[in-house]
């Protein structure tokens, strides 16, 4: 465990341009940081380009804007990504050219692509029933996109992880902590089959595919349960039902985003001991990779101070508390190694009933995962409302606002210039289209779509890299898979293909 290599220290980050990020990534390295958490705007979650109708005034709000392979240039100017690990949350279909440009710009960039490592969400199923469900559906192609990732990288990229599957937004969206990874272990198994469908042994890819982005929430004993019951489960499951030989097959690899949903707007200096014990959770539940919640996640996403005080967080557990020196530090407690075997037994029966309904994507279609969450989300704020969780500040322990200890919260930047950077990336991309080689990005977009219209047997990635090389965007590579495949060239049906 962690004597040998400590968890990667990531900082949730993304923000404006690429130039933007690259500043914070920089500062961010110097205090310590050891993996870049690269997390995009709406825009490129929903694979859509700045200069689209419904990106209008949200491009580089929330996160980094990014859609061509020139993006790239700006993002990790200065940075070697064979130092650091780069993690990119994006959880829908456009997950697949995130990948494609990366790694696309690694290889022009010299880097060795063997050498590069991180992880990617890369997974739409869950989508449906959460945030994403527009560019997470039709489910059947989304998923086979998904899956060409994974056929790609364990051949080009073999120390990334082209499949993290996103059991945190599962928990936001209301799944108890065995909720979340029976219904993210049964997600995979879907990934799972379409590449032994494709020919592929399990031991030569399912060590790639078992890194999940899970949630932590503030319940500690649980959460360290919870980590030790979902190692279980996947080790049996990989050994025992698909016959993994390898160690490294039935290995299961987390990293986590603590519980955004557990901190309050109220008294929002509280949420620094909320996220400590939640990190604290991680640790001693043995994650590889962590980025703690910001304390004033409850206003916006990470403000550069919030971010330079999940780092050091993560850096006195690592190197003051001792906790890191003892592998499995709660094995065996009485109270742990029981809820950790209860939890075991919980997960499993969830898996084998989605199992008896066809798999995830029939068990995502036909409403069921979307009815638990429901139920989840109605019982955790009957919950808070009745005080039988009692949350500081919130519904307990209630203080008048002049009385809250003052901590600085909200945006890095006024909203006028967050909506000045969203108009500056949409005149961007338009001059970028407008400037561009037309011929060449139409061939490079024709291929593609000729690629596309051969289905499950055909791998898009180096089509989609060939595409990006030829300055087509993300909303373009999209649109022309989709209308291969007989859908609309926009998923909100309001631009045409522009050749």
């Amino acid at each position: 465990m962690y004597r040998g290599k400590l968890w990667t220290r990531r900082v949730f980050t993304g923000l404006g341009t690429g130039m933007d990020t690259n500043e914070r990534y920089r500062r961010l390295i110097e205090h310590g940081e050891t993996g870049l958490y690269w997390f995009g705007d709406v825009p490129s979650f929903h694979g859509i380009d700045p200069d689209h109708p419904m990106a209008a005034g949200n491009a580089g709000v929330s996160g980094v804007s990014y859609c061509c392979l020139k993006d790239m240039y700006a993002l990790f100017d200065g940075i070697s990504l064979e130092d650091v690990s780069v993690s990119n949350n994006c959880p829908s279909m456009a997950a697949a050219p995130t990948y494609a440009i990366f790694a696309a710009y690694a290889e022009e960039q010299g880097y060795d692509l063997k050498k590069i490592s991180g992880s990617v969400l890369n997974e739409p199923i869950h989508g449906v029933s959460s945030l994403y469900p527009t560019n997470c559906e039709p489910l059947d192609l989304t998923v086979k996109v998904a899956t060409d990732v994974i056929e790609h990288s364990i051949k080009t990229t073999p120390r990334f992880h082209p499949l993290a599957p996103n059991a945190y937004d599962l928990a936001e969206f209301g799944a108890n902590p065995v909720q979340e990874m029976a219904m993210t272990i049964a997600i995979t198994r879907e990934y799972i089959d379409r590449m032994l469908a494709r020919g592929y042994d399990i031991d030569e890819f399912v060590s790639r595919t078992n890194i999940f982005g899970c949630s932590t929430d503030i319940h500690l004993f649980e959460e360290v349960a919870k980590y030790r019951a979902a190692r279980k489960v996947w080790s049996k499951l990989i050994r025992e039902r698909y016959g993994a030989k390898k160690p490294g097959s039935y290995r299961l690899y987390l990293s986590s985003h603590t519980l955004g949903s557990s901190l309050t707007k109220e008294q929002p200096v509280n949420n620094i001991v909320r996220v400590a014990v939640e990190t604290l959770g991680c640790v001693l539940g043995g994650l590889q990779s962590v980025d703690p919640s910001g304390y004033g996640e409850g206003y916006f996403v990470l403000t550069e101070e919030e971010g330079l005080t999940n780092l050091n967080l993560q850096n006195i557990l690592a190197y003051e508390t001792g906790v890191a020196a003892t592998a499995d530090p709660l094995a065996g407690s009485y109270y742990v190694e029981s809820l950790t075997s209860r939890m075991e037994e919980e997960m499993w029966k969830i898996i084998d009933k989605i199992e008896e309904m066809g798999g995830a994507i029939k068990a995502t279609e036909s409403g069921w995962i979307r009815q638990e969450l429901e139920k989840g989300i109605i019982k955790k704020q009957k919950d808070i409302e009745e005080k039988k969780r009692i949350m500081v500040g919130l519904n307990d322990f209630v203080i008048p606002p002049e009385q809250e200890v003052p901590i600085k919260v909200g945006r890095d930047r006024p909203v006028e210039e967050q909506v000045a950077t969203s108009k500056k990336r949409e005149e961007e991309i338009k001059v970028f289209k407008e400037k561009r080689n037309k011929s060449k990005a139409k061939n490079g977009l024709e291929d593609l779509w000729d690629d596309a219209k051969k289905g499950e047997v055909c791998c898009l990635i180096p089509s989609m890299i060939n595409a990006l090389r030829a300055d087509a965007t993300f909303g373009e590579i999209l649109g022309v898979i989709r209308t291969a495949n007989g859908y609309s060239y926009d998923p909100y049906k309001m631009i045409d293909y522009p050749f």
